[in-house]
């Protein structure tokens, strides 16, 4: 009777420190690389240097309420206009906001990207403003 009372004293008290042990360490996901994303310009007067294959965006002032809106003139050869477009951020109508073009370089070389504001629907009409912007893409 005695070798039972010690022996579940013993089962007791093994039970008793295997809850006191630390709980394993997880071992840690790793964080994938955040997606790099183009770099955006907005203004003309800075270079813009890109590698190949890589996007740039150039951000420019427009209301197309007004029925004006960027036409962009570009070596294709050079460069490639991956997507245009024009985000609503301010949900009032009329309000003036930004339009977005997004290249990517094609080749190494050097260009312009030329931005005219202009009415595109109505035949011969008069730029009201153009931007310049000088790229550079490299290997």
């Amino acid at each position: 009777m005695k070798f039972l009372k010690v022996a579940l004293a013993v089962l007791f008290i093994a039970v008793l420190l295997a809850g006191c042990a630390p709980a394993p360490t997880p071992t840690p996901t790793p964080t994938p690389a955040p997606t790099p994303q183009p770099s955006e310009y907005t203004n003309p007067g800075a270079p813009i240097t890109v590698p190949v294959g890589i996007s740039f965006t150039i951000s420019v002032s427009s209301n197309p309420s007004t029925g004006y809106s960027w036409v962009a003139s570009y070596d294709h050869s050079l460069l490639k206009l991956i997507k245009q477009y024009a985000p609503s951020n301010s949900g009032l109508m009329g309000a003036s906001g930004v339009e977005n073009f997004e290249f990517q370089g094609m080749r190494p070389g050097q260009t312009q990207v030329y931005l005219n504001y202009q009415r595109g629907w109505e035949p011969n009409s008069p730029t009201t403003e153009t931007k310049t912007y000088n790229v550079t893409i490299v290997q």
